[in-house]
């Protein structure tokens, strides 16, 4: 397990304020063997020089600019260069469990091939989250639980873009 590659999708704009905690979960994650293909889809800020000093310390990390518009584009880039057999993705203002490659991969292991492994999310903010954040949050997480996702597909997004392998 700890020599399967997973390869992580972030692509990103202006989100230099986040960029710090997301890249550390990142790096502290209990499986390893991971590549971040982190695209910068034309940032005004300073995002993409925050990316850049990380990656110029850790090669795992692979930067790249956007050679279109967008966040399909961009995904579409960093799925073209990943090389990992197992696909993750995360945005760039997320926090990533410390356990979380490990825990997915496991589950996909244990699965075999054809299988995606979900996880629960969780909302958070310095000044909190609003009501129909809490409520979404709870839906979501019971849907994960009973393993129900796909029967509430034409309602909503139910498969959060942070959560799955």
């Amino acid at each position: 397990m700890q020599n399967s590659l997973v390869s992580i999708l972030t692509p990103f704009k202006n989100t230099a304020q986040f960029l710090q905690e997301f890249l550390n979960s990142i790096i502290d994650q209990s499986h390893t063997h991971w590549e971040l293909l982190i695209i910068d889809d034309h940032s005004t800020d300073h995002s993409h020089n925050l990316v850049q000093s990380y990656a110029k310390k850790d090669s795992r990390i692979r930067l790249f600019k956007n050679t279109g518009n967008g966040i399909i584009e961009a995904l579409r880039l960093a799925f073209l260069q990943s090389k990992g057999e197992f696909i993750t993705r995360m945005d760039s203002d997320d926090v990533m469990h410390p356990k979380k490659l490990e825990t997915m991969l496991k589950a996909l292991q244990s699965h075999g091939r054809r299988h995606v492994a979900l996880g629960l999310v969780k909302y958070f903010s310095d000044e909190g989250i609003s009501d129909g954040y809490s409520r979404y949050e709870t839906w979501l997480n019971e849907l994960i639980r009973q393993g129900s996702n796909y029967s509430e597909i034409y309602k909503e997004c139910v498969i959060p873009s942070p959560c799955w392998m």
